[in-house]
């Protein structure tokens, strides 16, 4: 009700004790009821019946103080649920099993059809934010649920909790704030330091230490429901051994070590990285992933393995909350065809252990989203091919599938699984506990060093970033097999090591060097020995370098994804470039200046000065 609608009323009307029994109902104030009252008096005045409706007024009063005399409403009313948080001041309300409802003018008003009140405060660690748990009982059972503070002090956001099976409307919802509030306010709640994150908080490790508890269940049910234990743990140690136990199949072995490897990521200051197993498809990839993720989770569908068609703010949010237990993704071509020219980007991404800087509403920064763990993936051929930058290869651990099928009866495999899972993850977490830091670092360095010797016995030198995963991979896989699988069989180094990749497959410059190389075989009939007068050329080659125009090599380095600034400076380091203005040379060209990126063809010729061309001086350039 508002003045301009008593303005508006007739003599009938203001004489209706409806509508004048609706201020005293509607009104958000005594404040508020006091001005309402006074229009409609005014009003009365205006249509000549001031002192019938002051008389109505004066009547209205009477009986709303007798009806809540008679209704005996306190302001120390206390719940009567029976949970198990016993008696909770609650102010004005009445809260019994039939639900939460206030005295009112017109008698009982609900505000809620079921039991519901606040059972446990909330606060993030990361965020430095409250959240409220709520119990509510549909039904014979209590269900908990956890949500954002500013949710319940909302009238319009606490209607989402009519999605958990909250009986609010927007009816309603006013009253329910109200009540919340009064019970939070009125009652000492407990309080628990909370997490959005898995895995390690200091000593403990969530979700299976309860200092600090996770607070982000309705966000991720499935994910959160699936770490677990159920089956026998048995069952699921005979069915992993059985299959270590077949050494012409590693590829189980490495997914295992690698989920296990996920864990002590952190603890010994690594940057994330990826294992990806690759071959024909059909052969057993997925149930081998299956496999790894039984470790921690129900291996099932749409439980622990991720979606691969999921965006990459999906994955960010993904690996945020697992923190420092194991992504693991089925098919990862589905999610390089779907990113496309992003995919590189995306690797970094994942590898970085950090999600991009977003702003909020308040034109400030939201909390950057941080991980540490490992990626397990799998596809028909390496994730890091040709066109990759080097930082995202380096990575990469690519394991290529041998001949055959991986298991004997992959649906057995499978069944077995989906009954039996998440016992060593539990374990292998408390044998983190107790082993120092220390300890596992120096049998993650004694790998390191083993990986170094067996390269050099392989006549190869291997990437530095890639022997830190590996020796990571090694360590877990030592730790479980000496204290969880206890069968002795272990990781084949010799193996392992070939796996990696020698120095040069993941060196930028390196793989510039060899596309420009294949780019001028390739595009023969464009890199005469002589430059055209008529410019039809992309360069040209004489004596042993090959003369390429900047615009023609800025394009081969965009579409083959590598900086032309740092190849230029590793060319230059290798001995490679010959330049006289900054990484380029100028050459005159039928008496015209022009610049080319010129580079030598192999290694083993040695630098000459050109023939036939003379070199401009730095006065005759037509530019800086």
């Amino acid at each position: 009700m508002t003045k301009a609608e008593i303005m508006e009323y007739s003599k009938e009307e203001l004489l209706n004790p409806e509508n004048l029994l609706r201020i005293f109902a509607e009104a958000s104030s005594e404040l508020d009821r006091v001005d309402l009252q006074n229009a409609y008096q005014d009003r009365a005045k205006e249509c000549k019946c001031y002192k019938q409706v002051t008389a109505l007024i004066k009547a209205a009063k009477a009986d709303i103080k007798d009806n809540l005399k008679e209704q005996k409403v306190t302001a120390n009313n206390v719940t009567d649920f029976g949970h198990i948080t016993g008696e909770l001041n609650c102010g004005s309300w009445i809260a019994d099993n039939n639900g939460v409802r206030v005295l009112t003018i017109f008698g009982e008003k609900v505000c809620c059809y079921h039991p519901i009140l606040p059972v446990e405060r909330l606060f993030n660690i990361e965020t430095k934010t409250e959240k409220i748990t709520l119990a509510y009982k549909r039904g014979h059972d209590w269900k908990e649920i956890t949500v954002d503070k500013g949710l319940i002090a909302s009238s319009t956001k606490i209607v989402r909790l009519a999605d958990y099976g909250v009986a609010v409307t927007s009816e309603t919802a006013k009253d329910l704030v109200k009540y919340l509030s009064d019970v939070e306010n009125l009652n000492v709640i407990a309080e628990k330091n909370s997490t959005s994150k898995l895995g390690w908080h200091g000593p403990d490790f969530i979700p299976y230490d309860t200092a600090v508890v996770f607070d982000d269940e309705s966000k991720f049910r499935e994910l959160i429901g699936s770490i677990r234990e159920s089956g026998s743990e048995q069952i699921w140690l005979d069915l992993c051994r059985k299959i270590r136990a077949n050494k012409s199949h590693y590829e189980p072995q490495v997914y295992m070590a690698a989920s296990f490897a996920s864990v002590l990521i952190s603890k010994l200051n690594m940057l994330p990285f990826i294992v990806n197993l690759w071959g024909s498809t059909g052969k057993g990839k997925t149930v081998a992933l299956m496999l790894a993720a039984s470790i921690w989770a129900n291996p099932a569908e749409n439980r622990y393995i991720t979606d691969s068609y999921a965006t990459q703010n999906a994955f960010e949010i993904r690996l945020d909350c697992l923190n420092h237990l194991p992504l693991c993704l089925d098919d990862m071509s589905k999610v390089r065809d779907k990113t496309g020219d992003g995919f590189t980007d995306l690797i970094y991404l994942m590898c970085s252990g950090k999600g991009k800087d977003r702003s909020n509403v308040d034109l400030g920064l939201n909390k950057v989203k941080t991980w540490a763990n490992t990626i397990l993936s799998n596809m028909e051929r390496p994730l890091a091919n040709e066109t990759m930058k080097g930082g995202a290869i380096n990575r990469i651990l690519d394991f290529e599938m041998c001949d055959g099928y991986i298991f004997e009866n992959g649906n057995g495999v499978v069944e077995i699984l989906k009954d039996n899972y998440g016992f060593a993850g539990i374990k292998f977490v408390d044998l983190i506990k107790e082993l120092p830091v220390e300890v596992i670092n120096n049998i993650r360095k004694d790998f390191e060093q083993k990986i170094k010797e067996e390269a050099k016995k392989q006549n190869s030198v291997k990437e530095e970033k890639q022997i830190l995963p590996l020796s990571v991979l090694l360590t877990a896989d030592k730790i479980a097999t000496d204290y969880i699988f206890e069968d002795g069989i272990y990781l084949d180094l010799p193996t392992m090591v070939k796996q990696l990749k020698d120095i040069n497959e993941v060196s930028e410059g390196q793989r510039a060097y060899d596309t420009l190389k294949d780019y001028v075989i390739a595009n023969k009939n464009m890199f005469p020995v002589e430059m055209p007068q008529n410019g039809s050329a992309w360069g040209f080659i004489k004596d042993g370098f090959i003369n390429i125009l900047p615009t023609i090599f800025r394009k081969l380095a965009a579409e083959q994804n590598f900086s032309t600034k740092a190849f230029a400076s590793w060319a230059d380091s290798h001995k490679l470039l010959s330049c006289n203005s900054g990484n380029q040379k100028v050459i005159k060209i039928y008496g015209n200046p022009v610049r080319f990126y010129s580079i030598k063809q192999s290694y083993e010729e040695d630098q000459q000065e050109d023939e036939g061309f003379k070199n401009a001086e730095e006065n005759e350039l037509p530019f800086d």
